[in-house]
C-alpha cells in the first residue's frame, strides 16, 4: 500500500510540476497583445516603489493621501505631497505633518535645560506630580560626559543609575486638542519615563534619538500649570546619558484638503493614482525603473515619481506641487546638503537622495524637512510643462562580506559609479523608461488574465515589485550573479518566489538566487549532503542563521528550482555546471527514502519530508532526461 501511494504521489507532482513549467513558459514566450486598457488591479498592499531593501515604500490600499507610505522595517517614510491649485492646497500624499515643536525641548536643540535629579533612590512617589523635590540636586540636562562625548551633556553623570524630574509648564491643554504628541529621548542604557505619574515608555539603549507617541490617555494626564516628565535611567557600563523632551505636532499643511481619488491601479512595474484637486487632475505614477528590460537597470536604487496636471474645462489655473520630506524623522539628523548640477537640483540627508529639474524648482529647508516644489502649467497652450518628475535615491551603506571578501553591488561592481550619477541617467530619460514600463505593464497584465482570473493577476503583478524590493544583487568575485535577500542564501525563500520570476521569465535572477548556495556548497569547507537552509545574515556571508538544517527540504526545493531552470531555458548547461552536487542531494534522498520508514497517516501537504523527497527525486529524474535530450 505505501509502495502504491508513493508512486502516484511521483506521478502526480511529476505532472504538476511538467504542467505548471509548461504553461508559464508558455506565458511567458506567447506573443505580445496589445489592450487599449488595462485591468485595473488594487491589492490589499503592495510595493510602491522599489529603490533598495532599505528604501522601499510599501502601501496600504488606497490610503496614499490619507496616511504616510512605510518601509519594510514599518517604520513611516514621512513624504508629504501637496498641489497648490489657484492658492489652494490639495494632500495627495501622507498624512497629517510630522513636523513637531517643542514643549520641552532636548538639549540637542537648546543649550540646556533645568532638572532636578538624584542618584539615590528617593523613595515611593519621586515621579509623581505631586512630590517634594526641594532637596534634590539641580542640574543642566543633558545628564552625561561633559566634555569628548557625542551628545550634548552639560551635567556630569558618573552613577550606576539617576533619577530626573523636569518640570514642566502648560498654560492651555486646549493645544493638545487634535494634535499628536511625542516624548522624545536618548539614552544609555535603559530608561522608563513617566508623565505626572503615569507611564510612559520604557527601552534600552540608543544612540539616536527616538521619538514615541503619546496615548490619548497620557496626553489627558497633562493639567494646566506645572506638569513633571520625570525618568529613571540606569547605565549599566561605560558613559551614561540622558536626555527628554515632549513635543507637540505642528500641522503646518492643516489647511490642505484631502485630494479626491479617482483611480488606483497596480501594475507589475508601477503604480498609478489619479487624483481630483479642485477642477484640475493630478496623474502620478510610481516607478520601480530596475524592473526596465530594454534596458539592463537591475539593481539600481533609484525610483521616480512623475506626475501630470490637466483639466477638462481648458481654462488656466496656477498650479503648483510640493514635495515635503521630514528627514530627522528619518535619520534623527537635520543635515541637508542641495546643489544644481547638470539641470538637476539635488537634495541630500544621510543616505537618501531627492532631485528635480532644476528649471521651474524650488527648494527650502526648515526644521530638517527638505522642501522642493515646481511650478506648472494647465490651460490651453501646449508648449508649457504640465508634467515633471520627482527621483529617489538611496545609498546603502553596508558591504556584503563573502567569504572574506567585501562583494560590490551588481550597479557599482567595479567601485568607480555613484547614486547621483544614475539619478541623472534616469531623470534624462524618464519618460522613455516610462513608456517602456507601460509596454511591459501592458504585456504582464495581458498574459496574467490569459494564465488565470483577476485574482491571480492581483497576487502575480505586485510580487514582481516586491521581489526586487527586498533583494540585493550582488556581483561575485567570479563575475556570477548572486541575488541575496535579508536572510542570505535562504532556500525556502528561493522556492517561494520562483514562480513569480519563472511567470516573468527572469530565469537570470533565478539563477541569482541559487548561484550563492551553489557556490557555497562547492566550497571545500562545506561537507555536508544537503544544501544549507541559509548562509547567514546581511551583510556577512558566516554561518546558517537557523538552528534546524530542515535538510530534505532544502535539498528538494534545489534540485526542484534547478529544473524549472533547466525547463524554462530548454537548456541543460546550468543543471551540467552543478552536476556532482545534484548527484549528492538526490542521493541525500534517495538514501532517506530507504532508511526512514514513512507511515501514511492523515493529509499530505506539500512541506512534508515525505512529499519533499518524492518531489526531489522526481525533479531529479526529469534532470536526467533533458540530459540526454538536450
Amino acid at each position: 500500500m505505501e509502495i502504491r501511494t508513493y508512486i502516484s504521489l511521483v506521478a502526480t507532482w511529476r505532472m504538476i510540476i511538467i504542467l505548471g513549467i509548461i504553461s508559464l513558459v508558455y506565458a511567458c514566450s506567447c506573443p505580445d497583445e496589445k489592450i487599449s486598457h488595462l485591468s485595473a488591479i488594487a491589492p490589499s498592499r503592495h510595493t510602491l516603489l522599489a529603490v533598495t531593501p532599505s528604501l522601499s515604500l510599501q502601501l496600504t490600499g488606497d490610503t496614499l493621501n490619507k496616511s504616510y507610505p512605510q518601509l519594510r522595517t514599518g517604520k513611516v517614510f514621512p513624504i508629504t505631497g501637496l498641489l497648490r491649485v489657484d492658492g489652494i492646497l490639495y494632500r495627495f500624499m501622507g498624512g497629517d505633518s510630522l513636523r513637531i515643536s517643542p514643549l520641552a525641548s532636548l538639549s540637542e536643540d537648546t543649550v540646556g535645560w533645568t532638572g532636578k535629579y538624584s542618584f539615590l533612590f528617593p523613595g515611593k512617589g519621586w515621579e509623581q506630580r505631586i512630590y517634594d523635590d526641594s532637596w534634590w540636586s539641580e542640574g543642566k540636562g543633558a545628564f552625561g560626559p561633559v566634555k569628548g562625548y557625542y551628545y550634548p551633556a552639560h551635567t556630569l553623570w558618573g552613577a550606576e543609575n539617576i533619577y530626573v524630574r523636569r518640570h514642566i509648564k502648560v498654560d492651555n491643554k486646549e493645544v493638545f486638542k487634535n494634535h499628536k504628541v511625542y516624548a522624545r529621548y536618548v539614552c544609555d542604557d535603559q530608561i522608563k519615563l513617566f508623565c505626572n505619574g503615569g507611564f510612559l515608555l520604557e527601552n534600552g539603549f540608543t544612540h539616536l534619538t527616538k521619538c514615541q507617541r503619546l496615548t490619548d490617555e497620557a496626553v489627558s494626564q497633562i493639567v494646566d500649570g506645572d506638569n513633571v516628565l520625570a525618568a529613571y535611567c540606569r547605565n549599566t557600563g561605560g558613559a551614561g546619558l540622558l536626555d527628554f523632551g515632549l513635543y507637540i505636532e505642528n500641522k503646518t499643511y492643516a489647511d490642505a484638503k484631502p485630494a479626491t481619488l479617482k483611480k488606483i491601479d497596480v501594475q507589475a512595474t508601477q503604480t498609478q493614482f489619479i487624483f481630483q484637486c479642485g477642477e484640475v487632475d493630478l496623474q502620478i505614477d510610481f516607478v520601480s525603473p530596475s524592473l526596465s528590460e530594454k534596458w539592463d537597470l537591475t539593481d539600481w536604487p533609484v525610483g521616480f515619481l512623475s506626475y501630470q496636471v490637466c483639466t477638462e474645462s481648458g481654462k488656466e489655473h496656477a498650479v503648483e506641487v510640493l514635495f515635503d520630506v521630514d528627514t530627522e524623522w528619518m535619520f534623527d539628523k537635520r543635515e541637508i546638503d542641495s546643489w544644481i548640477e547638470q539641470d538637476w537640483r539635488f537634495v541630500k540627508s544621510d543616505s537618501l537622495y531627492l532631485a528635480m529639474a532644476a528649471d521651474e524648482t524650488t527648494f527650502s529647508c526648515m526644521d530638517g524637512h527638505a522642501i522642493l516644489s515646481q511650478k506648472l502649467y494647465v490651460g490651453n497652450e501646449r508648449d508649457k510643462d504640465s508634467s515633471g518628475v520627482l527621483l529617489v535615491g538611496y545609498e546603502e551603506g553596508q558591504v556584503l562580506q563573502y567569504d572574506g571578501e567585501a562583494l560590490s553591488p551588481l550597479w557599482n561592481s567595479d567601485g568607480t559609479r555613484e547614486v547621483k550619477e544614475l539619478m541623472k541617467s534616469v531623470g534624462n530619460r524618464y519618460k522613455e523608461l516610462k513608456a517602456e514600463c507601460d509596454i511591459l505593464d501592458n504585456r504582464w497584465n495581458t498574459k496574467a488574465l490569459q494564465a488565470g482570473d483577476k485574482t491571480l493577476a492581483e497576487q502575480m503583478l505586485p510580487a514582481y515589485r516586491n521581489f526586487i524590493s527586498s533583494h540585493r544583487f550582488i556581483s561575485s568575485s567570479d563575475n556570477k550573479l548572486f541575488c541575496f535577500g535579508d536572510t542570505l542564501g535562504n532556500v525556502r525563500e528561493a522556492y517561494e518566489n520562483f514562480p513569480t520570476l519563472l511567470f516573468f521569465n527572469r530565469t537570470d535572477w533565478m539563477k541569482g538566487l541559487l548561484n550563492p548556495v551553489f557556490a557555497y556548497c562547492e566550497d571545500i569547507h562545506w561537507v555536508k549532503k544537503y544544501p544549507p537552509y541559509d548562509i547567514g545574515l546581511y551583510p556577512i556571508a558566516s554561518k546558517q542563521v537557523k538552528l534546524e538544517d530542515c535538510a530534505v527540504e532544502a535539498a528538494a526545493n534545489m534540485l526542484m528550482m534547478t529544473t524549472a531552470i533547466v525547463e524554462a531555458e530548454q537548456d541543460f548547461d546550468y543543471a551540467g555546471m552543478h552536476w556532482e552536487q545534484l548527484e549528492v542531494w538526490a542521493d541525500y534522498l534517495q538514501q532517506k527514502m530507504k532508511k526512514e520508514i514513512y507511515p501514511i497517516i492523515g493529509l499530505l501537504d506539500e512541506n512534508d519530508e515525505r512529499v519533499k523527497c518524492v518531489l526531489g527525486l522526481a525533479a531529479y529524474y526529469k534532470l536526467i532526461q533533458l540530459k540526454g535530450n538536450l
